[in-house]
């Protein structure tokens, strides 16, 4: 997926600031601001936001977003500013690949929409639109394409809307929603066909172990536990997570018979069971419950890539139930 088109959802500014926009672009900095209106300041420094991430200059543009997001005069903020500004440092996350951060960015970013008044306006629906976009963009880079598909089928939606009335300001994100669309489709057509060849071969391994012979059991055990894994993993992505949940488990319950000790294999199976268990309300505290018991054994196994995604999974465990109840409140 492409990286969302942050311009497409810059708020209107109440202030005319073109002097000072023109003075950024050419000198690359914030002008002085002494003796000018808090306002004008404000929209100044939204300004010159958008520059920095237009020109890539991420850490100053985290700099000054933080200092506003964050400021004592944050809750002065106007709300549609706030968002975009949330909206911005979320963008920043996802460069930097840390989800569970972004996630809590997008939380933010609709904490300010749902107190917006003005729901049918141009800005709001732009917004919420770049952050469904943004999630999906998470939800796909995290393997969660059904989630992803959700999110972008309504963003898509809301673009489309918009698109018919300012069409130079949002085809451009619109082309990026169709294409992300194609992009999860075609990947969910490919999984579908992956799923039916792990499918087949789980079928053959089966008949292995029914064969008697301890060596090929042994092995067929081994090529099986790997096979219920992807299986497990391709449901996953596909929002099945029921049937992830067997997978992951039957997977484990024959690594057991291969090795009673905990070890790499048996933790990586743990957190996919976690994943899927976490995607289904009634089972979210036993994931939670799984992830704090498995995260010992992955400091002790040295697996600090394991270890960092177990703690982004315990750090965003209700972030995603926090924003759909953000979103429905929206629509």
């Amino acid at each position: 997926m492409e990286p969302l088109h942050i311009e497409t959802s810059f708020p209107h500014l109440a202030n005319d600031v073109t002097i000072a926009k023109a003075q950024i672009e050419s000198s690359g900095q914030l002008p002085p601001t002494d003796g000018l209106n808090r306002d004008v300041v404000l929209d100044m420094t939204m300004t010159y936001v958008l520059y920095l991430l237009k020109d890539n200059r991420t850490v100053q543009a985290s700099q000054v977003i933080d200092y506003l997001v964050y400021g004592d005069d944050a809750e002065q903020i106007p709300l549609l500013y706030s968002a975009w500004l949330w909206l911005a440092r979320m963008c920043l996350f996802i460069a930097d690949e840390q989800y569970a951060i972004a996630l809590g960015c997008a939380e933010s970013a609709l904490q300010q929409l749902t107190e917006y008044s003005s729901k049918r306006s141009e800005d709001f629906l732009a917004l919420v639109a770049s952050v469904l976009y943004n999630l999906a963009l998470v939800h796909h880079s995290t393997g969660d394409n059904s989630r992803a598909a959700k999110e972008l089928t309504h963003a898509q939606k809301l673009l489309e809307r918009l698109s018919k009335k300012n069409e130079e300001r949002f085809s451009a994100m619109l082309l990026y929603a169709v294409q992300a669309s194609t992009l999860i489709i075609q990947s969910r057509n490919k999984q579908m066909h992956v799923l039916e060849h792990y499918q087949q071969a789980a079928e053959l391994y089966m008949n292995q172990l029914e064969s008697g012979d301890e060596n090929l059991t042994r092995e067929a055990m081994n090529s099986l536990v790997d096979t219920l894994k992807k299986e497990g993993d391709i449901m996953l992505e596909m929002g099945n997570s029921r049937n992830a949940v067997k997978y992951y488990t039957k997977a484990l319950r024959y690594q057991k018979k291969l090795n009673v000790a905990m070890g790499e294999r048996e933790l990586q199976l743990s957190i996919g069971l976690s994943k899927a268990l976490m995607r289904l309300i009634n089972r979210r505290a036993a994931a939670e419950q799984l992830l704090t018991s498995l995260l010992p054994l992955a400091r002790r196994l040295g697996a600090s890539r394991e270890v960092i995604e177990i703690e982004n999974l315990l750090a965003g465990k209700s972030k995603n139930f926090n924003i759909m109840s953000l979103l429905k409140g929206i629509f």
